[in-house]
């Protein structure tokens, strides 16, 4: 689901296009008139401009450039699934990405799969890829230096090699009081769309040391990494077995499936407002030649 905060950004956006004789640039996309549909806040008649952009390449950042599965992409505005495999762009700190694709809360497009088109994802040291939705930090820093609050919409990621059987991180929510939603991260173990991020292909590229840093607190790009020698890895997951995690962290994988996680863990405490995530892209940090 988009944010309150998206709302105001698409706003800005409508007004940039009303204003544009005195040399407002639209922040979204190359048309004005793209702008004025964008209020339909995805609707039918907004014409989304992600299947015009391409990710980057060629250093190092090697972006998930495929769509296996996206049953309720429409190809228009949010529910463009091109928006997933475009790029990364995020917004800062502050503001959620708007070159996402929506998952659906429920049913079959609560899900998409994406691969490295014609090469798998390879073990290597650290964090192996990065995840990234459209969290944004509510508040002001603390004095611990960090943010606690973030309005976020978890995700469940799972990476494999059939389509059919899947590992993951073995997420968990360890908030006290297990029924209350709380947008600490602290409390969001092995999730995606925890973590903000300010990394930006187009105006803000960082280097790739700085991208697959993932601290945005102290200088990073942000985002959710995943490390396949993660002890965590293999302990969640349809069909996945110690054969399976086995191949996948010695030979690594060719698809990831991203989820809305009210869907997998229908204990969590996730109402309408935090069950629609927003997905960015993926990035990995070595595939196969």
């Amino acid at each position: 689901m988009f944010k309150f905060k998206k709302v105001i950004q698409i706003y800005v956006i409508f007004t940039c296009f009303s204003s544009s004789f005195i040399g407002c640039e639209d922040p979204k996309s190359s048309s004005g008139a793209e702008a004025l549909l964008a209020l339909g806040l995805g609707g039918s008649g907004y014409l989304s401009s992600c299947d015009q952009r391409t990710p980057e390449s060629g250093r190092g950042i090697f972006v998930a450039d495929e769509i296996v599965s996206a049953p309720t992409s429409t190809g228009i505005g949010f529910k463009d699934s091109d928006c997933s495999i475009d790029g990364i762009r995020g917004a800062g700190k502050f503001n959620g990405s708007l070159d996402v694709y929506t998952l659906d809360a429920s049913g079959v497009g609560s899900s998409i799969i994406l691969r490295w088109s014609g090469v798998k994802v390879l073990p290597a040291s650290g964090i192996d890829f990065i995840v990234y939705e459209n969290p944004f930090f509510v508040g002001v820093q603390n004095n611990s230096n960090s943010f606690d609050n973030v309005f976020m919409e978890p995700l469940i990621v799972e990476v494999g090699n059939d389509l059919t059987n899947w590992c993951g991180w073995n997420p968990t929510y360890t908030n006290s009081d297990p029924n209350t939603f709380v947008g600490n991260p602290i409390y969001w173990n092995k999730f995606a769309g925890i973590t903000p991020f300010i990394y930006n292909q187009d105006s803000n590229p960082m280097t790739v040391s700085e991208v697959f840093d993932t601290d945005i607190i102290n200088g990073g790009g942000g985002g959710d990494g995943f490390d396949l020698a993660d002890p965590n890895f293999g302990n969640s997951g349809s069909g996945c077995n110690s054969t399976l995690k086995s191949e996948i962290q010695t030979n690594g994988f060719t698809y990831i499936k991203i989820s809305a996680a009210k869907t997998i863990l229908t204990s969590l405490p996730i109402d309408a407002a935090h069950a629609n995530p927003d997905i960015d892209g993926v990035i990995a940090k070595s595939v196969t030649p």
